[in-house]
């Protein structure tokens, strides 16, 4: 079976899987990307060794479909004639955000008949009205999801986006979204030597360290991090906040923390290469914004999570009041009070610790991924789906 990939970039955090997958018995892999739009996140990952690979002329648009962030919509004017020189039996496609190449695409497949699995995180929730653009852009999304041979959702959330718009649930596979939970294991036992005199470095010694590991932008609201270690450090004067990570909202980041009177912030800058050590230092990991693939690193580092509702996957990954706490995001005293539960009892967070490494160790993971991956594209080329996944990946998993 010829597998081609569709995506903007091949963004870092996803060569693991591209990897595995082009190493699959009986999968031969391609993946068709575009050129980077330099200054945001949509960058193609320095490494992609390990698979084969085309980089096509690529247009760039921006487009301002959230409130929060902008979205890079490029479109690949040669996307047709590769796809015809490539002759896939499946295509896996980013879905959502690869809008126009996405049509692109529809229009081989319809014209080929060849199946499509759509890779997608369905539908994030939105606080507030929905503007007219992103009503249209939800209703045109869904309508191509449910040309899919397929759907792949991020999280149970993104199954129950199918139900709701109308796919069959034998056409629905669960992948959770994760970093390479075998890879991050390993680095944790590799960094041992390099944690204590980290701490040192950075000043951190005899301190519950809160730790944050993102990109600094605005749809991350740090600045509620920054606030509530401001408030709580003054009953808990062992608590020091380490912010790890780099982007063009850092300099707001550091006045906001000097106006909350919290100049001890210590903000490392971005670390890619050994960044297990950082994530070791932690005692309790805070996302409070958007975001995801953060959560599952910092569980394998077996550190319990406090996350809001963002992407889907949060819900699924922490077990709340088990391995962490799931809080409304932008409610700063909520936060503050999930916080304070760890912090005033330092054994129930070990025990939130623990469970959270057990479950990247039997459920989570990026096997467990692979699995459903491979699933969803054997299906849609027309082989037959286990009952077993039937009930862990579909409507039972809601």
């Amino acid at each position: 079976m010829k597998v081609v990939l569709l995506n903007r970039v091949l963004n870092r955090w996803r060569t693991p899987v591209y990897r595995r997958l082009a190493r699959w018995p009986g999968i031969e892999f391609v993946a068709i990307h575009g050129a980077d739009f330099p200054g945001t996140k949509t960058v193609n990952a320095s490494d992609r060794s390990g698979f084969d690979h085309v980089q096509v002329p690529t247009w760039r648009l921006i487009s301002r479909i959230t409130d929060e962030r902008e979205i890079t919509l490029p479109l690949f004017p040669t996307l047709l004639f590769r796809l015809w020189r490539e002759a896939p039996d499946v295509v896996l496609a980013e879905g959502g955000v690869n809008l126009l190449n996405n049509a692109l695409l529809l229009v081989y497949a319809t014209l080929t008949r060849t199946p499509v699995v759509w890779w997608t995180l369905g539908e994030v929730r939105h606080p507030g009205p929905l503007s007219p653009v992103q009503r249209l852009f939800r209703t045109v999304v869904a309508a191509m999801d449910r040309c899919g041979a397929a759907v792949l959702g991020y999280s149970s959330q993104a199954l129950r986006y199918f139900d709701r718009i109308g796919i069959p649930a034998e056409r629905q596979f669960r992948a959770l979204n994760c970093v390479d939970t075998d890879q991050v294991l390993e680095e944790t036992v590799r960094v041992r030597d390099r944690v204590e005199p980290l701490r040192e470095e950075l000043g951190l010694a005899g301190r519950r360290v809160v730790l944050f590991v993102g990109a600094l932008a605005p749809y991350k609201r740090v600045e509620d991090l920054i606030a509530v270690y401001a408030d709580l450090r003054r009953a808990h004067g062992d608590l020091a906040l380490l912010i790890v990570g780099g982007g063009s909202h850092r300099a707001a980041l550091e006045r906001c923390a000097r106006a909350e009177a919290a100049e001890d912030v210590v903000f490392s800058g971005e670390v890619l290469d050994g960044v297990a050590a950082y994530f070791e230092l932690g005692s309790v990991f805070v996302l409070p914004g958007l975001g995801g693939l953060a959560i599952s690193e910092a569980m394998c580092h077996g550190l319990p999570v406090i996350a809001p509702e963002a992407d889907g996957t949060e819900r699924d990954l922490i077990e709340n009041g088990k391995s962490g706490f799931l809080v409304s995001r932008g409610d700063r005293a909520q936060l503050r009070d999930r916080l304070e539960q760890l912090l005033a009892d330092p054994d129930r967070s070990q025990r939130m610790g623990e469970r959270s490494r057990w479950l990247i160790e039997h459920r989570y993971n990026i096997g467990t991924l692979m699995e459903s991956l491979v699933e969803a594209l054997v299906y849609a080329h027309g082989g037959d789906r286990r009952p077993s996944d039937a009930v862990e990946s579909g409507p039972a998993a809601r």
